[in-house]
């Protein structure tokens, strides 16, 4: 087992790669009083054309398959299901997909091991019946028009959707309905074991454990296990264009209140900056401009513009990173143009600089002390960044005014979408 030193906020992750190619990462501390698990594939909404497992065709599937089998995987033969089981010794279980992975995670103050086992087992156990799987597109079904009734969702799919153009982080994680109803069993097999081979997969456990003793739990769970030749998996690649689709939409739904999201398409094509350190300028640029420090901030709610801060959304695209300026205002048109006229006025001093990047440092540190957060910046680290870093603090100190004019020069803040619901 390699003990990966964290610098900087002088942690220490556990690490150790099994010979099914499982990828297992182990934090622990003290202080912490219940222990996080999860549980990676790296297979999300985006990766619809493939090639599938034991074959050598590429294959375009139904969207929103992802999150089927999501649902189909929580779902097992016999009871206990998931939920009970956990529930069982006080811990709480779940599943998400984002449009790159797929997580099973549980929280836990007790029983850790077992819990262990059982997370393993029902993931890399998959039932399916030509029934069920009919049964699971009605479930799918409300829960698609459930999201098609949230002002939010709407928005931010709305978002996706005026931006880009052939790019798969356009369409909605869950699929539409029509996608779901063309979803077969054999469909659901096929994408099952390409992704969910050990090799595509990891598990991150934070809390208060003794790393050595989990670590055998895990190992001589999958040595009981027989999994077939690992292989490389054949995924199409992504392209974009650099226009947004739409400049413009004003969309009818019933919100007591217009919503508005103005987004900037970034192309990161030639950025020659590390996807890490491209999200910390962006992350100092927005902020400083729009945050509740900002100067903008406070005159828009001094002239009762808006009520609340803008929300800054950053979407990768793997191609593109859409930047999103979000909030609820009566007054849109008023609201839309100061935020033009800040971006076309844009002046940032050094002493807003540095003292942004004091802010990241603290931030980053202060993740250490919670469980939760420090098993999602190692999600986000293998998913995104295709390991984990282990120079965070040096990574933002390493941030100068330099590179970030450079930046500034490549942004197109003409190249952008206005999405407004209202009533």
């Amino acid at each position: 087992m390699k003990k990966i030193r964290i610098k900087g906020v002088e942690e220490d992750i556990f690490y150790e790669k099994l010979d099914n190619g499982l990828e297992v990462y182990l934090y622990t501390k003290d202080t912490v009083h219940s222990n996080y698990v999860t549980f990676t594939t790296k297979y999300g909404s985006v990766y619809n054309e493939f090639v599938p497992i034991n074959s050598d065709k590429m294959t375009t599937f139904p969207k929103g398959i992802a999150h089927f089998l999501e649902h189909k995987v929580f779902a097992q033969k016999e009871d206990p299901q998931p939920m009970e089981f956990f529930a069982r010794s006080g811990a709480v279980c779940n599943a998400y997909t984002t449009f790159k992975n797929t997580t099973y995670l549980f929280y836990a103050t007790e029983s850790l091991k077992e819990n262990i086992e059982y997370l393993l087992d029902y993931v890399q156990n998959i039932y399916l019946t030509d029934e069920s799987v009919e049964n699971e597109k009605d479930i799918i079904s409300e829960e698609i028009h459930m999201y098609d009734d949230r002002p939010m969702s709407i928005l931010e799919e709305k978002v996706r959707k005026n931006t880009l153009k052939t790019n798969p982080y356009k369409d909605s994680i869950i699929g539409t309905t029509k996608d779901i109803r063309s979803i077969t069993k054999e469909d659901l097999e096929t994408c099952y074991h390409t992704f969910y081979h050990p090799s595509n997969m990891f598990m991150v456990i934070t809390g208060n454990f003794d790393p050595e003793e989990i670590m055998n739990v895990i190992k001589e769970n999958q040595s009981k296990k027989e999994f077939s030749k690992e292989g490389s998996i054949k995924i199409k690649e992504f392209t974009e264009e650099n226009k947004v689709v739409k400049e413009k939409e004003i969309v009818k739904v019933e919100t007591n209140i217009p919503k508005i999201a103005y987004t900037i398409k970034l192309p990161i094509k030639d950025i020659k900056l590390t996807r890490r350190k491209l999200h910390l300028y962006l992350y100092i640029l927005f902020t400083i401009l729009f945050d509740e420090t900002s100067e903008l901030d406070e005159t828009l709610k001094k002239d009762g513009i808006i009520n609340n801060t803008t929300y800054v959304n950053l979407i990768n695209c793997d191609t593109h990173i859409l930047i999103s300026l979000m909030n609820e205002t009566n007054k849109y048109d008023e609201y839309i143009n100061k935020i033009k006229d800040k971006l076309n006025n844009i002046k940032i001093s050094e002493e807003d600089f540095n003292r942004k990047k004091k802010v990241l440092i603290s931030n980053e540190v202060f993740a250490y002390e919670n469980a939760e957060a420090v098993g999602d910046i190692i999600i986000d680290n293998i998913i995104y960044n295709k390991h984990l870093e282990d120079n965070p603090i040096e990574i933002i100190d390493s941030l100068n005014m330099e590179e970030f004019l450079e930046l500034l020069k490549k942004i197109d803040i003409n190249n952008t979408s206005l999405v407004i619901l209202k009533k």
